[in-house]
């Protein structure tokens, strides 16, 4: 692996020289493959595999093969998640201060990683939001985020200054700021390529402005995390350094644990007083800032997962009361779109495709039905007025006619009523074809019209049974593109 020389020279003062030795061992190493299990719908579950826990996540497991991921179907049933560890050391940091319910904003949130994270971690009562700036990656989020199955989060399109504008304020936001991706050179040798100091710098004052942007929309008392999959100190401690003296924030601490094998700091270093950020105005004094770095390891053994920069951040003044998760929801919506707490005819047998009906409300988007419950009706409305909403909540089905076509988001959702549906449970080999969007047959006896479609007992999406064929409703932007079939059947957790 051939690094560019300026990276070289920079890291290697800034990490020292036995760090960078190890890091660059490192890079020659396969990547981990780490799963997340997902408890909100598979509260029994267990990993099949050979498999160590992340230290600071107790639903993360590091992998002792790499499976075929794409052809489990459970991983497109929402079982669990394929996430780096140190990506995991979100769940940390939400355990420690975040004990109530609040709004949550994911601003640069895709594939969904983190954010699937926060949603199970967030007390119950809170709601999520999630953006991506770019389209087709933003398609990504929301579909990963409605395969995870929980309802009280919504999906936006939406650059920084957007939300600024919008208005709108979180008690907690995640800046993963868009970054010159240095911890991800071992996982993608297309990131080297593109490495450059002038895209070091340009990817520094991009998170400055997106920093700012999010300020404005954070609460007082309200919580910042800031976080990169890059080395280099721009991008990190000089940025967080730079968010404490312009915006006044105040840099928190983490809970640690010693045997987690967390890097310090590069003022703690070796080379404290010669690294490349030694002498910064901003940097007087060792940060409280945490850091994952390949190949480094200490006496409890070798650190878990590729490159990450973290940081947790206070807002000056007392956060406001948690009101606007409890207050009344509108019954008009922005736009026109009518929130119905009751029913009417027509809503009548979708609502039934619910458990707990009566704790959501519905909100007519177009021909689509929505379901939130109602911590999320307040921000969805206010969304919907001024953002690009991809998903929201969940989306019971579409309207043709006078007949309901359950959609794909119900299917998945932990909030779904399985018993209003009658249901096939396919084999494996079925279950890849549903997944790719092809026709399969159902039993002689399956009743006409929507069936749920199962595997392993976990709900994957919707058929409509016609008689003499069935049509398979899952979303085609969503299907499995290759045809290879495994030989033998993936077996990565245990469902009871």
């Amino acid at each position: 692996m051939h690094l560019p020389e300026a990276f070289e020279t920079y890291t290697r003062t800034l990490m020292g020289t036995r760090l960078y030795d190890d890091f660059v061992q490192a890079l020659q190493e396969e990547p981990a493959a780490c799963i997340r299990l997902n408890r909100q719908k598979c509260p029994s579950a267990q990993v099949a595999v050979p498999h160590v826990q992340v230290p600071w996540c107790d639903q993360g497991y590091r992998l002792a093969c790499r499976p075929a991921f794409t052809f489990d179907p459970l991983l497109h049933a929402g079982a669990y998640y394929v996430q780096e560890p140190s990506s995991m050391f979100l769940s940390a940091v939400l355990k420690q201060y975040v004990r109530e319910p609040v709004k949550m904003l994911d601003l640069c949130a895709a594939p969904g990683g983190k954010s699937t994270l926060a949603r199970a971690v967030l007390p119950e009562g809170s709601v999520l939001m999630c953006n991506e700036p770019v389209r087709n990656r933003a398609r990504v989020l929301a579909e990963n985020v409605q395969k995870w199955g929980h309802p009280d989060v919504i999906v936006t399109n939406n650059y920084p200054a957007d939300y600024r504008k919008a208005g709108l304020r979180f008690d907690v936001i995640l800046c993963d700021a868009p970054c010159s991706g240095e911890g991800m050179f071992r996982k993608n040798s297309n990131a080297i390529d593109e490495w450059s100091e002038q895209n070091v710098e340009n990817c520094a004052r991009l998170q400055r402005d997106i920093v700012a942007d999010a300020w404005e929309c954070l609460e007082a008392g309200g919580l910042m995390i800031y976080s990169t999959c890059t080395f280099n100190a721009k991008e990190n401690e000089e940025n967080v350094a730079w968010i404490c003296s312009e915006l006044g924030a105040k840099l928190l601490s983490i809970d640690t644990e010693t045997h987690w094998v967390i890097a310090p700091t590069p003022l703690l270093l070796e080379t404290q007083g010669s690294s490349p950020i030694g002498g910064s105005p901003h940097l007087a004094e060792p940060l409280h800032v945490y850091r994952f770095i390949p190949g480094y390891h200490n006496a409890w053994g070798k650190q878990m997962g590729e490159g990450l920069f973290m940081a947790v951040l206070r807002k000056d003044g007392e956060r406001k009361s948690d009101k606007p998760l409890n207050q009344q929801p509108s019954m008009r919506g922005a736009k026109g779109r009518e929130a119905i707490r009751g029913g009417g005819k027509d809503n009548d047998m979708v609502r039934e495709w619910l458990l707990q009906p009566d704790t959501f409300c519905y909100i007519n988007k177009g021909d689509e039905l929505l379901a939130l419950r109602q911590p999320l009706v307040g921000l969805y409305e206010k969304a919907a007025s001024q953002l690009r909403v991809l998903s929201a909540g969940i989306c019971l089905g579409q309207q043709k006619g006078k007949n309901w076509i359950p959609n794909e988001s119900l299917a998945l959702s932990t909030s779904l009523n399985a018993a209003a549906f009658p249901r096939v449970e396919l084999s494996y080999a079925d279950a890849l074809n549903y997944l790719r969007s092809q026709a399969i047959s159902l039993p002689a006896d399956t009743p006409r019209g929507f069936i749920l479609v199962t595997y392993r007992g976990l709900p994957l999406g919707f058929m409509k049974n016609i008689g003499n064929r069935a049509n398979n409703l899952y979303p085609n932007e969503w299907r499995i593109k290759s045809q290879y079939n495994p030989e033998e059947e993936p077996h990565i957790i245990d469902i009871e």
